[in-house]
């Protein structure tokens, strides 16, 4: 029996103990970062917006000489307008700024259609006016987008909401965002082939164009220029450009 157990102590010596080490662990993968493509990214978006407002500018002043030419002589600038649009073209946006900088080119071939259509002595209507609107609101909206450079003067005219109109003169003038007519207005027309009509007596941007034996209301006279309303539109002409009746 004593040999027995001798046996079984010398059999467990030489197992030994179990082996309590810890198997190495596989070392945790490093997660990669996915770059995501930002449509409105600061850098790119700056630089587009540095060249827009460049051509921007370039295009209110080929418009102030192209509102200011007779229709004989409209070509050369109708040319200009056409360069700046195709340079405008030529840039390309961030997709964020996409649909605003297709809306301004729009914007421009409406009023090179508008141009051309006066050059050959056709109706203009409306064209010019809503271009410009157009325009404008596309370029406040790619202002507006992150990392807009700081406000430039534009060239391109802004238009205000016209005054309600009352029958008699108020005591004391009212603020309106046109001035104010006189009761008594006087009848005229149109005497030139054209006239171009602007916003204020002393504003440089054309907001309309209105053609010889045009009808016209004719209020007061301030810095050369006549105040007269005509088809729903009011402001300054030339007084030279009107005969009264």
């Amino acid at each position: 029996m004593r040999r027995f157990l001798l046996v079984f102590v010398l059999l467990l010596t030489a197992c030994g103990a179990a082996d309590t080490a810890t198997a190495p662990t596989t070392a945790p993968v490093a997660t990669q970062a996915v770059a995501s493509n930002d449509p409105c990214a600061p850098d790119a978006l700056r630089a587009y917006q540095l060249k827009y407002t460049d051509v921007i500018d370039r295009w209110g002043t080929a418009v102030i000489v192209a509102g200011q030419a007779k229709p004989a002589d409209l070509q050369g600038p109708i040319d200009t307008l056409q360069k700046v649009e195709t340079d405008l073209a030529a840039i390309q946006p961030p997709q964020c700024a996409l649909q605003a900088h297709n809306d301004s080119i729009e914007a421009m071939k409406m009023s090179i259609s508008g141009y051309l259509n006066l050059k050959d002595q056709k109706d203009v209507g409306t064209t010019l006016r809503e271009a410009i609107d157009k325009l404008s609101a596309a370029r406040t909206t790619i202002n507006a987008l992150p990392g807009q450079p700081a406000p430039t003067p534009t060239a391109l005219p802004t238009f205000t909401p016209q005054a309600t109109w009352t029958p008699m003169p108020t005591a004391e003038p009212t603020a309106t965002a046109v001035p104010t007519a006189t009761p008594l207005p006087r009848n005229g027309v149109v005497g030139s082939s054209r006239t171009q009509v602007f916003e204020t007596s002393t504003s440089d941007n054309p907001v309309k164009t209105l053609l010889k034996n045009t009808p016209v209301l004719v209020f007061e006279v301030e810095h050369g220029r006549l105040h007269i309303r005509a088809n729903g539109v009011d402001g300054w002409v030339s007084q030279s450009s009107i005969i009264v009746k």
